[in-house]
């Protein structure tokens, strides 16, 4: 429209004619026409290089996203450049220098990739490398790098002058196929080397892989065995019952597995396991079996050996008992050396050990024993089997007391011969010592017994005819007397003789029937015994007829109510007096009494010829007298100390000797009612 405004306008003016107009019409039109085709192709460069810059963009993210890197490698320079990312440093690297960044492993590996791009001819290639990111420090933080190379060739060379690498880090996914890889491999391997046979079946029970355990208790023919796997699960003989209506669930026993086609024979622990999706669908079956019949065999024979332990053992323990029970009874201990560190342990029972002793501390002990002088020697002394009865003071016992022990020494070897020490036992045997020295001592008094007895008997001839002869011969001369106070004489003679003769024959029959089995009966009754005691001690004074002897009674109370037998206790103080009289000459004879202990203490205290202090233990027996020319049987005291043991009391003796006097005593228990 221009061109024609133009040209209008110039015919109006008259500059042109008409060959010149169209001249310049045409020279327009063509000019227009560039104009036009330059404004279209600039506006499609633009829009291309807008695609372009868009497509660069997308690639660019998409760079970014996957975390890729992009380099160049000149191979004329040998220098490689970063045009995305910073994967080299910014000036670049050269292509030797990147070796020193990358694992020696895959050095080799990496040229072998470029060579394949340089050399071969390939327009790619791949290849995945380690690549040290620590950079310089060269710290070894390894990053697996996948390079994916492209070669660049100019028309007409046959090498190329350029390799574009793209380069991502796929180091997580590599580790994690790693991972996964032998996660399957250790499965794999757990699943073939199982000590347990293993089969996994799809949901309709069709066998789809088996472990070689498996193979070797069912007894696989093949690798493929078509009893097995053209047979579902359900077919089995084993699980004809149990999955009869094919619900599978959850399944753990023990049976007897009978495959006849296949010969297995054994008993087995099967588990049934069903796997499902996440719709609770079936999809898998797994079945575990573990062959039980040696483990079963094993477990019976156990169960056996264990009555036969069980029953040994109670065999053992009972002996262990029985031996404990001998050690206890016997005072008896198991003892063992060794010649090596020079001691000995003691045993208190079978597993009890005290603490070990060595040798000087256990000669110490020894106080007669030729053990004593052996310890010095003892693998030249202690050869040969030893028993001896030693005296040594207590190895397991306390208190000071020397004892005897016998020791029983057994030496014993190694293997090649040589004596290691010595074991045996050692026994505690002072009371059977002591028993021994008891019965010495009873044969012995059993012996003086006899002859006592004989003295007795020729005593007792004596003490009855004395008695008899008096009572006789007095009883003749008394019709010859004629005056009163003569009469009244002879009168006391003869019931002194009579008294005499009377507990002669009391204290014979108190004798004959403790002899007999019998024992001494006594009768308590409620009584004042303050003036029992009164009219006994008048009973007592008429006993004494020497001058120069003084009878002293010590009576504390006016009224003593208590519970005994006052007879009794008359009998002893009259045998206590008796004695009193016949060895005190001069002095005087007290009798006396007092509450002490819950019952009553008496004694009767003389100043006569007094008692040895080596017989005092020995008086209260039968038949001893002291001095064989004063008149008695020597049964009192004994029968006084039967007496008192009756009351379940006491009775002894105290005397400082030879011309000290003497205090005899006894304390019996009873009730004090009231005491005035």
């Amino acid at each position: 429209m221009n061109s024609i405004f133009l040209h209008s306008t110039l015919l109006q003016i008259g500059f042109l004619d008409t060959p010149s107009v169209l001249m310049i019409t045409l020279t327009a039109l063509a000019f227009i026409a560039t104009w036009g085709i330059n404004h279209i192709s600039i506006l499609r460069i633009r829009r291309r290089v807008k695609e372009s810059k868009e497509i660069n963009d997308i690639m660019q993210h998409t760079l970014d996203v996957n975390a890729n890197y992009v380099v160049r490698l000149d191979l004329r320079q040998r220098w490689g450049y970063n045009l995305h990312g910073n994967f080299l440093p910014e000036a670049g690297m050269g292509y030797e220098e990147s070796f020193k960044y990358m694992h020696p492993e895959d050095q080799q590996h990496y040229r072998r990739f470029i060579a394949s791009l340089y050399n071969e001819g390939a327009n790619t290639a791949e290849c995945i490398f380690r690549w040290d990111i620590s950079g310089e420090e060269h710290a070894g933080k390894w990053r697996y790098m996948h390079d994916q190379g492209v070669a660049k060739y100019v028309e007409g060379q046959k090498t190329p002058i350029n390799i574009f690498c793209t380069l991502s880090d796929q180091t997580e996914q590599i580790l994690q196929e790693r991972e996964e890889h032998e996660l399957t491999d250790k499965y794999r391997k757990t699943f073939e080397q199982s000590l347990v046979g293993l089969a996994f079946y799809d949901k309709e029970g069709h066998l789809l892989t088996v472990n070689q355990k498996m193979r070797e208790i069912l007894k696989f023919q093949s690798e493929d065995d078509p009893y097995y796997f053209e047979n579902t699960l359900y077919d089995m003989p084993t699980f004809r019952e149990v999955l009869a209506n094919r619900h599978i669930e959850e399944l753990y026993f023990c049976s007897k597995t009978i495959i006849m086609d296949r010969d297995v024979n054994c008993y087995t622990e099967i588990r049934v396991h069903p796997i499902h999706n996440e719709l609770d669908e079936l999809v898998y079956i797994t079945l575990s079996i573990r062959d039980v019949t040696q483990e079963r065999e094993l477990y019976l024979q156990s169960k056996l050996n264990e009555q036969e332990i069980r029953k040994a053992n109670e065999e053992i323990l009972n002996l262990e008992n029985e031996i404990q029970y001998l050690m206890d009874s016997c005072d008896m201990r198991f003892w063992r050396t060794n010649f090596a560190d020079k001691t000995v342990i003691f045993y208190k029972s079978l597993k009890t050990a005290m603490p070990p002793m060595d040798f000087d501390e256990l000669r110490a002990h020894f106080v007669q024993s030729t053990f004593k002088d052996d310890l010095l020697d003892p693998e030249h002394k202690l050869q040969k089997p030893k028993a001896e009865l030693t005296l040594c003071h207590p190895f397991f016992h306390e208190g000071e007391a020397l004892q005897w022990n016998i020791i029983d020494s057994v030496p014993y070897h190694d293997h090649n011969g040589k004596q290691l020490g010595t074991y045996g036992i050692i026994r505690n045997v002072t009371p059977l010592i002591q028993k021994q020295e008891q019965l010495k001592q009873e044969t012995e008094r059993a012996q003086n017994s006899g002859r006592m007895k004989s003295v007795f008997m020729a005593n007792m001839t004596h003490e009855i005819r004395t008695p008899l002869n008096a009572i006789v011969g007095f009883s003749d001369v008394l019709s010859m007397l004629e005056t009163p106070e003569e009469k009244q004489e002879i009168v006391k003679v003869i019931m002194n003789n009579c008294d005499m003769l009377l507990r002669l024959i009391n204290d014979i029959l108190a004798v004959s029937a403790i002899d007999g089995g019998g024992s001494i009966y006594v009768h308590a009754v409620e009584t004042n015994f303050a003036e029992d005691f009164e009219a006994i001690c008048k009973s007592l004074a008429q006993r004494i007829q020497n001058p120069n002897v003084a009878f002293i009674q010590e009576n504390p109370y006016t009224t003593l109510t208590a519970v005994l037998d006052k007879e009794r206790i008359q009998q002893v103080i009259t045998n206590f007096v008796t004695n009193a009289v016949k060895y005190t000459n001069e002095g005087h004879i007290k009798v006396g009494y007092e509450q002490k202990d819950g019952g009553l203490y008496f004694y009767c205290e003389d100043t006569g010829a007094g008692i040895p202090k080596e017989d005092q233990d020995k008086i209260f027996e039968r038949f001893v007298k002291l001095n064989d020319y004063v008149q008695g049987t020597g049964l009192g005291l004994n029968i006084s100390k039967a007496i008192v043991e009756a009351f379940h009391g006491e009775i002894g003796v105290k005397s400082e000797g030879v011309g000290h006097g003497s205090t005899f005593w006894f304390w019996i228990p009873c009730e004090i009612k009231t005491e005035i």
